[in-house]
């Protein structure tokens, strides 16, 4: 299996970024201008004319500090998602020692963002299809029930602050309508929610007995969870498997 991040997709988001905040930043200070201007040498006298400049001096004033902050953003891009190329090492002995599959029919691209899309953090893809990863660090005590989560805090259960579970089914759902776009709708899209954190870190539990939504598991148990469910059939043949990968890549 390919451990590899898509340079390209990182290269149109940073141009993406500082396009845009050149964009705002321009029109910004060309509004915050004119709006000073007109205070000066205003075109004619009214209270009406006076709200505009003041509104041109503050919109513009805003969209010029956006566009810093997406400047900013474009230079600092994360250039790669250390969790997600740590679980793929992982995920690499694991896919061996499976013997459902040859590891060389996979490939696991992290850092995913593409315009349509978004951002997601790792997809593997192989004959059983694609399957998305979103992959987090959480510490605590956390429980899931079906596409909800709690966390415990003084001995109580509170709503998670984050529920990466939703956010895993979004990701699924951005790539197959992607994918089904560029003619691979045959190309099935499953989504795991991976814990990468360090042992005695975490406790995980679910409520009930319905299953999550979209499946659990740590690091160290992603093998037995991947072979009940995802590694059980071949479901496309690699010349399909290649296509998704170029078209994640370069699509």
């Amino acid at each position: 299996m390919e451990n590899i991040i898509p340079s390209s997709n990182y290269s149109r988001r940073s141009r993406f970024y500082l396009l845009l905040g050149g964009m705002a930043l321009f029109g910004g200070l060309i509004a915050f201008i004119l709006g000073v201007m007109f205070f000066f040498f205003p075109l004619w006298e009214s209270g009406w004319f006076g709200l505009f400049r003041l509104l041109m001096i503050l919109t513009g004033f805003a969209t010029f500090v956006i566009g810093i902050i997406a400047i900013v953003r474009g230079l600092t891009l994360q250039k790669d998602n250390r969790a997600a190329y740590e679980v793929g090492e992982v995920l690499n002995g694991m896919l061996a020692d499976t013997n459902t599959f040859p590891p060389n029919e996979f490939k696991y691209l992290r850092n995913v963002s593409k315009r349509g899309v978004g951002y997601i953090d790792a997809v593997l893809i192989g004959p059983p299809g694609a399957l998305v990863f979103r992959i987090v660090e959480y510490t605590g005590i956390w429980r899931n029930e079906r596409a909800d989560w709690h966390v415990q805090k003084n001995n109580r259960w509170r709503p998670a602050p984050d529920n990466p579970t939703r956010e895993c089914v979004r990701d699924v759902e951005a790539l197959r309508k992607f994918l089904k776009k560029r003619g691979l709708e045959r190309v099935p899209v499953y989504g795991v929610v991976v814990f990468h954190t360090e042992p005695g870190m975490l406790t995980l539990s679910a409520a009930g007995a319905d299953s999550p939504v979209v499946p659990i598991s740590e690091t160290h148990h992603l093998g037995f969870i991947l072979k009940r469910d995802y590694l059980k059939d071949q479901r496309i043949d690699l010349q399909t498997v290649r296509r998704a990968v170029d078209t994640i890549i370069d699509g």
